[in-house]
């Protein structure tokens, strides 16, 4: 059994990634079935707008967590709804953060927000942060997400925006330094806004600036420890015997390695196997060949599983056992 997806110190987060169209929902839902059988408490998440989870469960999903059957509950994100709820996040904390601007229409600003480059990834992370945070309600959580740009886009988000947390502080400790220096000339900056007045914050203990940039460096620094711990998160990528979907597995290996985000295995899946010469599929057969070769010499150190073409669409959890019994034990 691999250990790697095992829990060792408190809950398990395994990513399943890879090019659209390869089988990564086929590959985290059996996973996640398999790991259920042997006793581990798993739940099992959709990331990708073009939910797929509920068909090869052959069940109805919501962004509610839904029993399958023993130890195994199933939820697919609703990518809309988590945006909306992320930007009303930020819009409650940029109200508590400016009380004196409340003059300002806040809404027209973030309904063109809502359409920004990034907002995706963001929402994407907020939502792995809220699972993460109720982690000890499962053994194993098993995300099955993406297309692999945006993916990695997320797993590389907690240590780019712990950079930007720490220079932006750096800048607000110097603004806040310039307008102590005010205040000792001028006295403090105050401003009357429906009758009540607001003194303008001096020292980080009560700027809310402040303390909201060292309460989402706390919040990005959590996601961050955990999927950079190789205790706690084993990345598989799963791949086709095809040349594109090989150059995809390397280049998310090089960006996960330079993120620290552990890389455990490569799932190969749709491996054709003939018992005897077909000359209609010779290019195919030898294509795949050389496909697998570069596999094994270009990843060494990390588990290489060969899934087999099946006969028909692996889906039901019977199917899904099997071929998840398939990965786990290799």
């Amino acid at each position: 059994m691999k250990e790697f997806l095992l829990p060792k110190e408190g809950f398990r987060t395994v990513f399943v990634i890879g090019k659209g169209g390869v089988g990564k929902t086929t590959t985290s839902a059996s996973l996640s079935v398999a790991l259920a059988k042997r006793g581990y408490k798993t739940l099992i998440v959709s990331l990708d707008p073009a939910h797929n989870l509920g068909d090869v469960f052959m069940e109805k999903l919501s962004d509610r967590p839904k029993e399958l059957m023993e130890n195994l509950h199933a939820s697919e994100l609703d990518m809309e709804k988590l945006i909306k709820g992320y930007l009303k996040h930020l819009e409650n904390n940029l109200r508590n953060m400016y009380r004196y601007l409340t003059v300002i229409n806040l809404e027209k600003y973030f309904e063109v927000l809502s359409y920004s480059p990034g907002i995706e990834e963001y929402a994407t992370l907020e939502a792995i942060r809220n699972i993460l945070l109720e982690g000890e309600k499962w053994d194993v959580i098993v995300f099955d997400t993406p297309p692999t740009g945006l993916t990695l886009r997320v797993l590389a988000l907690p240590g780019i925006s712990l950079i930007w947390a720490d220079k932006l502080m750096e800048i607000r400790r110097k603004i806040l330094d310039r307008r102590r220096m005010v205040a000792k000339i001028q006295g403090d900056q105050k401003f009357v806004v429906d009758g009540q007045e607001f003194v303008l914050p001096k020292d980080e203990e009560e700027d809310p600036v402040m303390k909201e940039l060292k309460k989402y460096r706390e919040e990005v620094k959590f996601v961050e420890d955990v999927i950079t711990d190789p205790k706690r998160t084993s990345v598989i990528a799963v791949m086709n015997p095809e040349m594109l979907p090989l150059y995809e597995t390397q280049r998310a290996y090089e960006s996960l390695k330079k993120f620290r985000v552990p890389f455990n295995m490569i799932v190969v899946n749709k491996v054709i196997e003939v018992s005897r010469e077909i000359p209609e599929i010779k290019v195919k057969l030898e294509a795949q060949k050389k496909v697998l070769e570069e596999v094994e010499r270009q990843f060494r150190g990390v588990e290489v599983v060969k899934v087999p073409m099946f006969p028909e669409e692996p889906r039901g959890l019977e199917w899904l056992e099997k071929l998840g019994g398939m990965i786990l034990e290799g």
